[in-house]
């Protein structure tokens, strides 16, 4: 221990190396610990650092509740809870100056106790459902959800937000990237790396993007309940940033960050990389229709899907999408002919047909607008009917979907719901199976197929396509993947997960200890738990190893988690609460209490301080092609957000919602499900009547 360190209570202060400004003296290691009340907020920050820049941060080094920095650079806001700790260790090559850091209490009451115990970084996830009951679910999909979005905060790159739940990742990337073609920089900072390494691949990225965010935009409620709605938003988002960052003009889009033969090369961390990172484009002269059209799916969902949150991001993302499928629809061609390094680990097999439907179909769903839904009807014309899988590579099936719910009950509705019934009939009955019951397509990823294929199946369910038969099949294929089959195939969840995937970033102990091929080596779990994680998974007959070496079952990847993970939201959408899930899917629960002809429920989700959320289910009285529903409340509202339907106003006590242009189409006997916030002052008001076209619902 050197001359500095010490204990500093509560309120706020600075805390700065020994000898500031001046030349500080070598020290072996100093200690500062921050103290306040056990339910206080700490933050801490630093405006000015100058350490030693090392692999590993191994030479002068910071370290704040586990956080290593090192360099010229400065902290952005850590935060710890009752107490923080602060580490210091210097070799005396730098003369000045060290560090000049500050601490304040941002939350909690005045410290009290002598001594607190010092917080480690969990992984405990927020309350779940706020219904007043228990999910009754063999397998808890709140902490599936909850996982998996911390793997995808594991997989971020760029500089790293506050709200950064994995904290044995830091800022990484910081400066990517270099123009291949021109050798200029350009900013491509952020973004999620692929897989267990580290290059940004843009088609998969995109397409896990889409799926996550299709995924949210139909069981945004499974996301309330489980408390993770706030982080998926983040999820997406993270993405989209990228997305808007790499499309820098109408006509090119940056498809590509790092080269993955010298990628390939190196093991270790993200953060302590120095290879080189082209950065590999496509132009009107080296065109990429799947590319483009793929990205402009993800940036088309997601402008619906922050629509009502931040409308003036959800604008910017729709312009883009418009842009960019244009790009894709004039110049035609597979984006792994232009940038030929993706040729080697995402080729374009199933040519650009698919993205342009399924652009087109996001396109139409997110503005109403007729011309790209005849162009998505176009495109289908020219794709593969008779495909066998639902990938980052094969759209087609999801294409299906879509088109099925936009046609619901018009003459077009045999041919899309037929060719998704058939799809489903295929992947269900004459698809291999392993012993256990996992569809199996592929070998490489094979839990990634089948995850994705349930997610479809369960959609066409939804859409009253065999709904009993294919529900049940998706959520066989997830309980394989979550313990069925003896194990667990998610990282950090459930009976005897993978303990080793092949994942460079978690196999590394923690800094200033250096990581290099050793690590990959060796034979012990990673010293990172990489929780949520789907690993690649078992054989053709369940056989799986759980080596690190093993990239074929054992690696993990953005792609991998996202139709898993909108599949499993899609499962605890089905499962309310409190709730026979099959009646209230099927409607044949016929309402006990007095008023109109067929009744409605509001069931509250979520409430905090002048706010609740909840879900308006209502079983459809009658066909129709368009609704319009009337809502009056008890007290008047300030404030009224809705995602799925279009509100008459916002405030008041009567307002009307009416359909949006993709779901107008309700079977009789459907389940329509309508989550929405209200925000208001005084007394909290209640929905008392509601119409649903002009016909008065009992409220129960």
């Amino acid at each position: 221990m050197g001359d500095c360190g010490g204990t500093h209570l509560d309120a706020k202060g600075n805390i700065t190396s020994p000898g500031y400004p001046n030349k500080y003296p070598k020290n072996q290691l100093c200690v500062y610990t921050i103290k306040a009340s056990p339910d206080a907020r700490i933050k801490f920050w630093c405006e000015e650092m100058k350490l030693q820049k090392s692999v590993g941060c191994t030479k002068d080094w910071l370290k704040v509740n586990g956080v290593y920095v090192c360099g010229k650079t400065r902290l952005r806001d850590v935060y710890g809870l009752g107490e923080l700790k602060v580490e210091f260790r210097s070799d005396k090559k730098v003369k000045a100056t060290g560090f000049l850091c500050h601490y304040e209490r941002v939350t909690g009451t005045e410290y009290v106790a002598t001594t607190t115990t010092a917080t480690t970084t969990t992984y405990t996830r927020q309350s779940t459902s706020t219904c007043n009951c228990t999910l009754d679910t063999k397998y808890d999909y709140d902490e599936v959800l909850h996982k998996s979005l911390l793997f995808y905060e594991a997989q971020r790159s760029g500089v790293l937000p506050t709200s950064q739940r994995v904290k044995w990742r830091r800022d990484s990337a910081t400066d990517d990237a270099l123009d291949a073609d021109t050798q200029q920089k350009v900013d491509l900072e952020g973004g999620y790396y692929d897989a267990g390494d580290y290059v940004k691949f843009g088609f998969p990225m995109a397409g896990a993007t889409t799926v996550l965010a299709w995924g949210a935009l139909e069981y945004g409620d499974a996301y309330t309940a489980a408390g993770e709605l706030t982080y998926l938003l983040a999820a997406v988002k993270w993405a989209t940033d990228y997305f808007l960052k790499a499309h820098v003009a109408p006509n090119v889009f940056y498809g590509q960050v790092g080269n993955g033969q010298l990628d390939h090369s190196y093991w270790g961390r993200p953060e302590d990389m120095t290879m080189n990172r082209p950065a590999y484009k496509i132009t009107q002269n080296k065109p990429g229709s799947d590319l483009a059209g793929e990205t402009a799916a993800a940036l088309a969902a997601a402008a619906i899907l922050f629509q009502q949150s931040d409308s003036t991001y959800s604008a910017t993302c729709l312009q883009h999408a418009r842009q960019l499928y244009t790009f894709a629809n004039t110049y035609r061609a597979k984006y792994s002919d232009s940038i030929t390094d993706a040729a080697q680990y995402y080729k374009s097999w199933g040519g650009y047909n698919d993205e342009l439907a399924w652009a087109a179909a996001w396109l139409y769903r997110a503005t109403g607008e007729l011309q790209y839904l005849q162009q998505a009807k176009q495109h289908y014309t020219n794709i593969n009917i008779l495909t066998g899988e639902f990938s980052w590579d094969e759209k087609t099936p999801g294409v299906m979907v879509l088109m099925s719910q936009f046609f619901a009950d018009a003459a077009d509705k045999p041919t899309y719901k037929g060719h998704l019934e058939a799809f489903c009939e295929k992947m269900t009955k004459n698809t291999k199976r392993t012993p256990k019951g996992l569809l199996y397509i592929r070998k490489w990823g094979s839990l990634r197929y089948a995850a994705n294929v349930a997610f479809v199946c369960l959609r066409a369910a939804d859409l009253g396509i065999n709904t009993e038969q294919y529900r049940s099949f998706a959520e066989q294929q997830i309980h394989y993947m979550l313990g069925d089959a003896g194990r667990s195939y998610v990282v950090g969840f459930g009976h005897n997960p993978p303990q080793r995937p092949h994942h460079g970033s978690s196999s590394c102990k923690d800094p200033p200890a250096l990581c290099t091929w050793d690590d990959f080596n060796y034979n012990g779990p990673n010293p990172q738990v990489l929780y949520g994680a789907l690993v690649g998974g078992p054989d053709e007959n369940d056989n799986y190893n759980d080596v690190r070496s093993d990239y074929v079952s054992n690696e993990v990847t953005c792609d991998y988690n996202a139709g898993f993970q909108s599949t499993v939201a899609g499962l605890r959408h089905h499962a309310v609460c409190g709730t026979n899930t099959d009646s209230v899917t099927t409607g044949t629960t016929q309402p006990t209490t007095t008023g109109g002809s067929q009744c409605a429920q509001v069931v509250q989700t979520n409430e905090w301080s002048g706010n609740f959320q909840a879900n308006l289910v209502i079983t459809v009285p009658e066909a129709t092609t368009a609704w319009s529903i009337v809502l009056t409340f008890s007290q008047p509202i300030s404030n009224f957000r809705v995602w799925i339907a279009d509100p008459s106003t916002t405030t008041g006590t009567t307002l009307t919602l009416t359909n949006k242009s993709y779901n107008g189409n309700q079977a009789q006997g459907a389940i329509l499900t309508i989550d929405f916030i209200v925000t208001y002052t005084g007394v909290k008001p209640a929905v008392t009547t509601l119409t649903f076209n002009g016909t008065p619902l009992c409220l129960q």
